[in-house]
Order: structure tokens, then sequence, then C-alpha cells
């Protein structure tokens, strides 16, 4: 079995934790669009430079199956948001060259990354979001009837690594920073939660890691704590139910009193995922059992409670040709 981590970045630990298993006995490749990723440079075994996925997806597509047919890779796992949207479109594509790609379907993509369709999925199953608004108009009737008020939360309809996404104070900042394609939503006071929610391929939920957030970093999880939650836990598995899923779901969830709130899904391997990893859940592997065909029986509170989890600032030197 061999892998693909396709737009790598800086996750190179990614390569680590699928080595680390003992049992694996492939081969583990990764690909990024930039030759200063730190993630090319660690323990793969070779990495390729491929077109950016956005500027010519045709051109990117056919340079990533070509590459996959070149190095007998059997799966492809992408880990950036536009680049699962697009390798969603060319699955068949794959498929008809015997490769996998590690993406859900539209109808979940389109659920995750639009928010608004997220909230009408949320509406629909019935678990609670955020008060959330598309106008100013919309949200200044709100406002005067007392439905909600500040401090707001402003952030893209389309989002990924909170860009954009900031706390207002008052109409005047809200109205400076508000445009086209974003949304207001009410903050929420509360305990914010990250969940890793894992389906098999036939969308049936088998693992649910749940940590607490200590720290962000541009829209990423710097510092967490594994924890124990009964009442998250219940709302992560009754949504990797209904949303039907593949593989990871990195999930946000704010719980405030006995309510829990979704604020975003995330369909891949999220910046969470080394705190799930290390408690010792290593869905990683899982995946590659699920790709060989294997049956994994559901377990989620076989993990480490109480790990404190944060990144380090490491560093990496290469001479480029």
């Amino acid at each position: 079995m061999n892998i693909l981590i396709t737009n790598i970045g800086r996750r190179g630990y990614l390569v680590d934790f699928i080595k680390e298993n003992a049992d694996f006995k492939g081969k583990v490749f990764v690909s990024d669009c930039d030759n200063t990723a730190s993630g090319l440079y660690g323990t793969n075994d070779g990495f390729f430079i491929l077109p950016k996925p956005v500027e010519n997806e045709i051109l990117y597509v056919k340079s990533l199956i070509n590459v996959c047919k070149q190095n007998n890779i059997d799966a492809v796992l992408p880990v950036i948001d536009p680049e699962i949207y697009i390798l969603s479109n060319y699955r068949s594509n794959f498929s008809e060259e015997g490769i996998k790609v590690i993406v859900s379907d539209r109808r979940v993509l389109d659920i995750c990354f639009n928010k608004i369709k997220m909230n009408e999925f949320l509406e629909h199953i019935g678990v609670l979001y955020p008060k959330t608004y598309d106008t100013i108009q919309n949200f200044k009737s709100a406002l005067e009837q007392g439905v909600i008020e500040f401090p707001v939360i402003l952030k893209p309809i389309y989002g990924s690594g909170s860009i954009e996404t900031c706390i207002v104070k008052d109409i005047r900042q809200l109205e400076l920073l508000f445009h086209d394609g974003m949304i207001i939503q009410q903050r929420i006071s509360g305990i914010e939660y990250g969940c890793d929610i894992f389906n098999t391929f036939e969308g049936k939920t088998i693992r649910c890691v749940i940590k607490k957030k200590i720290a962000m970093r541009s829209g990423e999880t710097d510092k967490s704590i594994t924890v124990k939650n009964e009442n998250v836990k219940k709302v992560a598995l009754y949504l990797g139910k209904k949303l039907g899923h593949i593989a990871n779901l990195d999930c946000d969830m704010i719980e405030e009193g006995e309510n829990v709130y979704v604020i975003d899904l995330n369909p891949r391997f999220g910046g969470g995922y080394p705190a799930t990893h290390l408690s010792g859940v290593n869905l990683l592997s899982i995946l590659i059992k699920l790709l060989e065909g294997k049956d994994v029986e559901p377990e989620y509170d076989d993990y480490k409670e109480n790990l404190l989890v944060m990144k380090d600032i490491s560093l990496k030197s290469v001479v480029l040709d």
C-alpha cells in the first residue's frame, strides 16, 4: 500500500505517523506546489513538485495521476480545502487507474465548505449553531429586536484558516469590514472543542476523539487537552452518522451550559489531528486498514485523557537543486 499526501505544507508529521506503524510495509510520498514547503523534506520515500490545483485543475489532476501511475501509488490523501473540493470532481478518473482518492462526495463537501449550507444542514438534523445573518440589513433588524447583540463574529461564507474571521464590537466596525460573501454570527461564550470524527468508506462512525482547545494560531489548533465529554460526544456521533463523510472530519464545537453548538466542519485531517494521534488513536493506520479491505470495530473512548499537546517550532535546512 503506497500513499501520496498532497500539498503537504508543514504537515510532515503525517508521514512520521504512518511510518511509525510496524505493520505498514508500503511507501509514503508527498507533494506540494512550493519547493520550500518543509513537509517535503523528512522521512518520506520521495516528493514531487506539482502545479497549483486552483490555477489549472485539469493540468494538476493530469500531473497527479501521472505521478501516481509512475510510482505505483494506491491512495491519495489531500489535506487542504481547495484541493479536496477539486479532487472530488475527478474521483472516477483516479478510480479508472486503480487509485483511491480520500475525499467525501460533493454533497458532504458543499455542506462543509459553505457556512450557509452547513447551517441549513444542522437545522435540518436538529443540531445547534450560532445565529447567522448574510446581510447587514437582516442583522440590524435582529439587533433592533434584541435577538442578537455585539460583539459578533464576522467570517467568509467560504473560509479556510480563519482568513478574514474577526470579532466585531460595534456597527461602525461591522459596516467597515463587511462585504458580499461574508456572514455575521452570534458569538457563543463557552468552551471550544475540536473533534476528530472518523468514518468508514460506508459512512459509519468508528472513532471520536475530543480535545479542548487552549490556543489557536492562524486558524489551526496550537495547544489542546484531550477530554472525555459525553455531551459533546453525543453530538459528534450523531453528526458523523447524519453527514456520512468518509475518513476524518475535523469538527469545531462550543459548549455553553448544556448546549453544544457546531461552528465548523472540515472534511480532512486538520491541524488538531496530532493530539488525537498522540492520545493513542492512530487514524492514519485505521485508514490504511480500510483501504486494505479490513474491518475496524467502533471504539469511542479508548484514548488518553488530560493529555496536553503543544506544537513546537523545529528547523530544517536543505540545499535546493
